[in-house]
Parts: C-alpha cells; structure tokens; sequence
C-alpha cells in the first residue's frame, strides 16, 4: 500500500509550526484528520473541517453531526467516508484543514509527493514548533500564554504553569517539536 506524504503548517503560528508526515493514500479524511490531530496533539474535542479554503468554502469534507446544516449551496461531504487520495491527487495541491471552529486552528495542507513504499499508518518525518494547548483561545490567546509564562511577576503566569503541567523550573519551549512523541501518538493510530 503506498502512501503521500504532505507538509503541514498551523496558519499565523509565531513562531512557525508545521509537520511533514506520510499517511497511507487509502485513507478518508476522517482518519487524516486523525492523523493531524496526531502529529499537532490536538485531544479531538472538537468539530474540523477539510475544504480548499476555509469556511467560505461552498464544498468542505466533516464528520456529518446533527448540526451541519450550513444553508442552500453547501454540500458537506462524509469525512468517514470520502477517501483522500482522489482530492490529493498531485504533488502541490493545496487545502485547508480547520481545527476547532472556536479556536480556529486553520492549517495549510500541502500534498508534497506519492509515496511507492508500503505505508500502513501514519509517520511524521520532521516538524518544528510546540502546539499549542487545547483550548487556550486560538493563537491570539496562545501569544497571550507564551508572554505570560515568560514574564516572572506576571499575575496569570501561575495558573498557566500550573495548566501546562510544568514542574518548577521547567519552562514551555515554543519552537521545540520531538518527532519521537508524535510518532508515538501517531502509532496508536489504525492503520
């Protein structure tokens, strides 16, 4: 079974934070969901959506929910069943992924080349920069927590260590990414 391998960029992300990663080419857009989730440790808490823009996207690929009634014109198509590999179907082409529509965690997709060896679960081959934490406001509050936590004396730097779960004298490095942690997250995923 081959695979594609794509980048990955969360959008306005300062510093920058992408991943590259392979995922098996049979996969539908709910399990390279997962796989992003995966490879940026998001917990899966909330709704995503792929399309080629963002919302303004007439066509977009989502879990179908009882909510997803967007209006006239919009077609949400199956994420659990729509296979990716029609839609990346050439090396550059370019989507987005939406992550969290409080948050709006907006990543860039990009599909970089096939990939001929025998892929069977999702593998991330680099990356660079820390997520950012679930639920912390999007990158607006995100760039809020990062001067927080580096601000000794500031008042809600206490309760953002304590959120983080850093011990005393840890600290929270934004531009640090193990590709060792997220391919231990993404292991647990089926193939």
């Amino acid at each position: 079974m081959a695979g594609i391998q794509f980048y990955i960029e969360l959008v306005n992300s300062e510093p920058i934070v992408w991943r590259r990663i392979l995922v098996p080419d049979y996969y539908t857009f709910y399990q390279f969901h997962m796989a992003i989730l995966g490879a940026f440790g998001w917990y899966n808490c909330h709704l995503f959506r792929f399309s080629e823009n963002g919302f303004e996207d007439k066509v977009s690929y989502e879990e179908l929910t009882y909510d997803n009634d967007l209006g006239e014109g919009y077609v949400i198509k199956d994420a659990k069943s729509n296979k990716i590999k029609p839609v990346f179907n050439k090396d550059g082409k370019a989507f987005t992924y939406i992550y969290d529509f409080g948050d709006h965690w907006q990543h860039a997709i990009t599909r970089e080349s096939a990939i001929t060896d025998d892929i069977i679960r999702p593998f991330c081959l680099e990356g660079s920069g820390a997520w950012p934490p679930e639920d912390c406001g999007g990158m607006g509050g995100y760039a809020e927590m990062l001067q927080s936590i580096n601000m000794p004396g500031h008042p809600e730097r206490e309760s953002y260590i304590e959120w983080l779960g850093l011990q005393p004298g840890e600290t929270w490095n934004p531009y640090f990414c193990s590709t060792r942690e997220v391919n231990k997250r993404l292991c647990l995923l089926e193939g």
